[in-house]
């Protein structure tokens, strides 16, 4: 299921003013006139096309504080229709106010700019433009200006993928709007929040976002904002797998989308229904849905090609005028110049017959070495010829082995699909042995987990278990990522089912015990006893809350927890659940008395190992310890936002090296 939220850009427009310089000459009563019609239409502006052309001619008869007026009407037109020509415009507009020194024109220049060139997906230069704008207003100190510049930066950041700074500059925004109670400030900056990490796959943080703006914008009685967040709470639920919620929102939007003409919000709200019906097997809804939005599609693109063909009518007429009056200018000047050709003609006719008899005298005089260089000429060209036909023979032969290389590229591109095709069912798989969100919830119960793949599938995983009052939480990872990795794991998950739920084994070192033979019997059979390095690095806990007890295996993997702000780490035993030197010694139990408060961490090496940062250095287990301390007293919900937040920081544009899992759990 693919679906992006509905994101309110908030790009503000400034309004264009008509300032019109009362002259008694006829020519600006004339364009005075012109902006006076345009601005009294200047509300429908967005709804109905604008004859640009016509504008375009009356700039060649304005004044400068005119043509600031017809630009500006221009680069509003453009901003929604043609970002290219909004950037021309703009352009020509900032040159006009830098030179007449309007310090009010050139901060609206700078925002349609960096909003033009946001639309264009010229992230960069529309950074360089709201930053511009930000200077302004602090140079202003206008905290309108500044709210907006900061959201409008903090949407930049986000398609930039620099998170960090992106939830910045959002503060930033809120911060102002909350001073000045800017309710519809604080809505949208809310609702770009909501985006932010939505696109983080932070979705109850998204839904939460997206219900403050949706708060906000019922006491503005907004019914546009009112709808989209509908929209986009329906679009969250859907993806926190709630159904009916996301249903319910969604029926609210149509409601107030279909009577207002919101197609686009319509159109957005049928694909999260015909998504969600789809998802929960009600296929007849679903495909009653899917059909209304391809109705709705259908429209919204003949009535834009509808669009297109007036306008070029339109703009087809205009230049068949325009032709016309130049044709009859061009008529007139050729009748006063008409004499005055003839004569030049015959002029240049008798200089033009002087020089061609002369001409010919001298090509006659160059006839025969003409033809001694031909003979010459002749020569040549049958050894070009020769030349030439090797030279072919050549390029066939290059055709020929490019014909065979395309071939086994367009074979390998289809082997490389299959075997992509083949990973997604398998990671369908792993996902399904793994455990359910309500029981990881369940058996944690305050504590979280953070799991992010590296590939499609992952060497890394997480297993649970509740045995009566005790509950048994497992972190592991296998040898490699991808799928040797994601192999190891599904042997991993099925022999730890086995030993506690069909051999009653719960003691943490003894379940590691028998883990460790089955594994290695497992790849004895399949010819792997030579490779040493197969195996799984795992920590184990077995907590008695009841009894306020923990029981503690490792095999690579250390323990860590945090008591009064201490942090002590509980030593793993050197050695794999696999194949090793030290594969008869038996693994270390670890017991410890348990208090309220205190809170666990086991994780993989992934996030330590993670290359990033300035230096392009690994992040280490020093600094991991460094952040669980920084963190640890904070609400777990916080605690696994903040320590996902600073690997995606820190990773930056580098590539994920391994899978990453930590989990946290508070007693």
């Amino acid at each position: 299921m693919f679906f992006i939220s509905y994101q309110r850009l908030n790009f503000k427009k400034v309004s264009v003013f008509l300032v019109a310089d009362m002259r008694k000459k006829l020519p600006a009563l004339y364009v005075f006139f012109i902006l006076f019609i345009l601005f009294v239409g200047i509300q429908n502006v967005y709804s109905q096309k604008i004859n640009t052309d016509s504008l375009e001619i009356v700039l060649e008869v304005s004044s400068e504080v005119e043509k600031i007026q017809i630009y500006k009407i221009l680069t509003e037109y453009y901003i929604d229709n043609s970002p290219e020509k909004a950037i021309k415009a703009a352009n020509k507009l900032l040159i006009l106010s830098e030179k007449l020194d309007s310090t009010g024109v050139v901060e609206y220049c700078y925002q349609i700019l960096g909003q033009a060139f946001y639309l264009q997906d010229n992230y960069k230069k529309s950074l360089e433009y709201f930053e511009k704008f930000l200077e302004t207003q602090i140079n202003n100190k206008s905290e309108d200006g500044l709210a907006r510049a900061y959201n409008n930066l903090g949407i930049v950041y986000r398609s930039l993928e620099n998170y960090g700074r992106s939830i910045e500059c959002y503060e930033k925004s809120l911060g102002i709007n909350k001073i000045r109670n800017d309710k519809r400030g604080l809505s949208s900056t809310y609702n770009n929040l909501g985006v932010l990490h939505e696109h983080l796959n932070l979705f109850s943080q998204a839904r939460d976002y997206y219900q403050k703006s949706l708060d906000l914008e019922l006491e503005l009685s907004d019914e546009d904002g009112i709808s989209t967040s509908y929209l986009n709470l329906g679009g969250i639920n859907l993806k926190l797998k709630k159904y009916d919620k996301a249903i319910d929102y969604c029926e609210k939007s149509i409601v107030i989308a279909e009577p207002n003409g919101y197609s686009i919000t319509l159109e957005m709200t049928y694909e999260v229904l015909y998504e969600t019906y789809k998802e929960i097997g009600d296929f007849k809804k679903s495909l009653l849905y899917h059909e209304t939005l391809y109705k709705l599609k259908n429209k919204r693109i003949n009535e834009e090609v509808n669009t297109q063909i007036a306008e070029l009518e339109l703009q087809y007429n205009s230049e068949k005028n325009q032709q016309e009056i130049k044709l009859l200018n061009r008529q007139k000047k050729l009748r006063s110049a008409l004499n005055y050709f003839f004569i030049i003609a015959i002029f240049i006719f008798i200089i033009q017959s002087f020089f061609l008899i002369r001409e010919n005298r001298r090509r006659r005089k160059n006839y025969q070495l003409l033809q001694l260089k031909n003979a010459e000429m002749y020569q040549h060209k049958e050894e070009i010829e020769t030349q030439r036909d090797e030279i072919e023979a050549q390029r066939d032969e290059i055709q020929r082995q490019k014909d065979i290389a395309d071939e086994q590229n367009d074979q390998i591109l289809k082997q490389n699909k299959d075997i992509t095709d083949s990973i997604e069912y398998a990671k369908n798989i792993q996902i399904a042995l793994f455990p359910d969100k309500f029981t990881l919830q369940r058996v944690l119960n305050k504590g979280f987990c953070l799991f992010k793949p590296k590939d499609i599938v992952s060497g890394d995983f997480y297993w649970v278990a509740q045995i009566e009052n005790k509950s048994i939480i497992v972190a592991a990872d296998c040898t490699g990522h991808g799928v040797p990795g994601a192999f190891m794991s599904i042997i991993g998950i099925n022999f730890l089912n086995e030993i506690v739920f069909d051999e009653h084994i719960t003691k943490p070192n003894e379940i590691l015990n028998h883990l460790r033979k089955k594994v290695v019997k497992t790849l004895v059979n399949s010819n792997k006893i030579d490779e040493a390095k197969d195996g799984i690095d795992m920590s184990l806990i077995l907590i008695d809350r009841e009894n306020m007890k923990l029981e503690y295996a490792g095999a690579y993997n250390h323990l860590y927890f945090i008591r009064d702000h201490m942090l002590e780490v509980i030593k793993a035993d050197k050695m794999p659940v696999g194949i090793s030197a030290k594969a008869m010694e038996p693994f270390t139990n670890h017991e410890l008395e348990i208090q309220i408060d205190d809170i666990f961490y086991m994780f993989t090496d992934g996030f330590a190992d993670q290359f990033g940062g300035p230096n392009k250095k690994k992040y280490r287990i020093g600094n991991l310890r460094e952040l669980l301390l920084e963190v640890h007293d904070k609400r777990i919900e916080e605690q696994k936002q903040i320590i996902f937040e600073t690997f995606i920081n820190w990773k930056g544009n580098q590539s994920q090296v391994d899978d990453i899992l930590i989990m946290g759990i508070k007693i």
